[in-house]
């Protein structure tokens, strides 16, 4: 039967390797803070947990049996580790760090952001891991309950346990084929609402975009409903439909599909881009340091 950690008073391994370290009661006393008797009761009650002597008091000081050299070998190390751990100043360092971030967002981030902000965290963290999924209605649920670290949206939930900053500024733009029949280097009103266009899903809240698209006259053609911006693009790759998609992700796209950008046929407002975190991360030095590899990587504002 395996030894139940709750009957150890886990208070009584710092005092063991006080002991071991300084080979005396008086010195262990002394490094600890500690008075005599108590390093001496604290013993006794070690000795009675593990069954075992422990140390045996000699001219030269205190002797340590054979178990209490063996228990000084597996713990000297996971001690040191949990003191550093546990130390402020050594909290979160980059360079030895194998910290596992969780970020929220849509496959925009994962085309257009992710590439840089891996490029500059391989630079320094060279084992920070970073996994993204995809962003829900539950978004602001789970950053709260510590099941991700980062949301990056254009979407922003009412919710006072987020903090929130803008990342960048998009503009929309539409993508049509090079050689379409239609377009050729400019996208008017009239062949905006004739084209047939591949969208995305409809979600619970509004961007610029729809404000333009729900006012009167303006309702477009939907020739088909994706759940990807990549699917975006190569439906408009390979077909006649059109779509509206933020300038940086078609101008990354844009050469190596074969795909012309126009403006969009009437000025619309940018859409803004959010890093959403939980209150509670805020103060965390690798959460900080995530946030600004993130802003560093797209050369804007720092994130705070």
């Amino acid at each position: 039967m395996k030894l139940n950690l709750r009957s150890v008073d886990l208070n009584l391994l710092p005092v063991f390797h006080a002991i071991m370290e300084a080979g005396q009661l008086s010195r262990a006393a002394e490094q600890l803070g500690m008075s005599q008797p108590a390093i001496s009761a604290a013993l006794q009650r070690l000795r009675h947990t593990l069954g075992d002597e422990l140390f045996v008091r000699t001219r030269q000081g205190m002797l340590p049996t054979p178990r209490a050299r063996e228990l000084h070998q597996h713990l000297a190390p996971q001690l040191a580790s949990l003191r550093d751990v546990l130390d402020p100043r050594n909290r979160f360092d980059p360079a030895t760090s194998q910290r596992h971030f969780r970020l929220l967002s849509t496959d925009y981030f994962e085309m257009v952001l992710l590439p840089p902000l891996l490029q500059r965290i391989r630079q320094h963290a060279p084992d920070v891991m970073l996994e993204v999924a995809p962003v829900g209605d539950n978004m602001a649920d789970t950053l709260h309950k510590a099941h991700a670290d980062l949301a990056v949206d254009a979407f922003v939930p009412e919710d006072s346990r987020l903090r929130r900053h803008v990342l960048l500024e998009e503009n929309l733009v539409v993508v049509a084929r090079r050689g379409h029949p239609q377009f050729r280097g400019r996208c008017s009103k009239r062949r905006f609402l004739e084209a047939e266009h591949v969208v995305l899903p409809e979600r619970h809240r509004r961007l610029p975009l729809d404000l333009v698209l729900n006012a009167p006259g303006w309702q477009r053609r939907t020739g088909a409903r994706v759940t990807q911006f990549a699917s975006m693009l190569a439906v408009t790759a390979r077909s006649d439909m059109i779509a509206t998609v933020p300038e940086r992700l078609a101008r990354h796209y844009a050469h190596g599909l074969q795909l012309q950008i126009l403006p969009f046929p009437v000025a619309i407002p940018p859409v803004p881009i959010y890093a959403l975190w939980p209150d509670a991360q805020n103060g965390d030095p690798a959460h900080r340091w995530l946030r600004q590899q993130l802003a560093d990587s797209l050369d804007t504002e720092p994130v705070p």
